[in-house]
């Protein structure tokens, strides 16, 4: 009988690879899970990245997104201001003269302030025409009017749009040494030079309506907060007022300046001299 030795008809590939591949199976999957566990990790980092350069973004460009915001606010105020400085010229090429700050019955009641007596020249000829000029003005016949928002009269850097009383508010006041009750102002009148004297400025508290004939401020008391004062809005350089000139341009007027200077740009006639400001 022949012998066989064991090797004699058997080669490597005769062979079980049970446990071979047992061993490549469990050497893969320890492969795979340290790949995922490094994407995780690549993963974690940019998104961390992210959100860092968002922050970092957020905090550079937030200040120039107010500035801009801030500039759009202005520029809309002055828009303003410029509409009812035309408007008042218009009044005055046909009444030849500004309008009185109020129109004040014998009996005592009041039938138009002067932001009323200008709404034909700031396209609310409507609203006008819808005012009862023989009834006073507080009463239930001009109801309707006086509580109508009048946008030209509207400034979007102040959030308050309702007055004290509770009726549409203004945002811009009229300098009480130019108008008076039952008084007419004419461009003769303002011997100090219509662009050395302030008609209308900003206001941004104590605010009263668009219909109220004491809606009227002295720039001698200075810009501020407080309800007799003009001001503040924030400016190119900080805080202050913009003011409508009698000349119609418009100008803003930082807090900082000069009492005396701006207690002059506030009179029509005091014959002061004025250092630029």
């Amino acid at each position: 009988m022949a012998r066989y030795d064991d090797d004699d008809d058997f080669d490597d590939d005769d062979r079980p690879r049970r446990k071979k591949k047992g061993r490549r199976r469990s050497g893969g999957s320890s492969g795979s899970g340290s790949s995922g566990t490094l994407w995780i990790i690549i993963g974690a980092v940019v998104f961390g990245c992210i959100l860092l350069c968002g922050g970092l973004a957020a905090i550079l460009f937030f200040p120039a997104m107010n500035e801009a915001r801030n500039a759009a606010r202005m520029s809309q105020s002055k828009n303003n201001l410029k509409q009812i400085g035309l408007a008042l010229h218009n009044y005055h090429d046909t009444y030849n003269s500004f309008p009185p700050g109020s129109v004040v019955k014998d009996d005592g009641t009041v039938s138009l302030s002067w932001q009323g007596s200008i709404l034909p020249y700031v396209d609310q000829a409507p609203l006008y025409n819808q005012i009862e000029m023989g009834a006073d003005w507080n009463g239930i016949e001009n109801m309707e009017v006086r509580s109508t928002a009048v946008p030209v009269y509207l400034n979007a850097a102040v959030p308050d749009l309702m007055a004290q009383d509770g009726l549409p508010a203004s945002h811009y006041a009229g300098n009480v040494n130019l108008f008076f009750e039952n008084k007419c102002l004419r461009i003769r009148d303002i011997v100090d030079g219509t662009s050395y004297t302030v008609i209308v400025g900003e206001v941004t508290t104590g605010l009263k309506s668009w219909g109220n004939p004491t809606n009227l401020r002295d720039p001698a008391a200075g810009l501020g907060a407080t309800p007799n004062q003009f001001g503040l809005t924030h400016g190119p350089g900080g805080e202050g007022a913009q003011f409508l000139f009698v000349d119609g341009s418009v100008q803003f007027i930082d807090q900082n300046i000069d009492p005396e200077v701006l207690k002059a740009l506030g009179t029509p006639s005091g014959r002061e001299a004025i250092d630029p400001f």
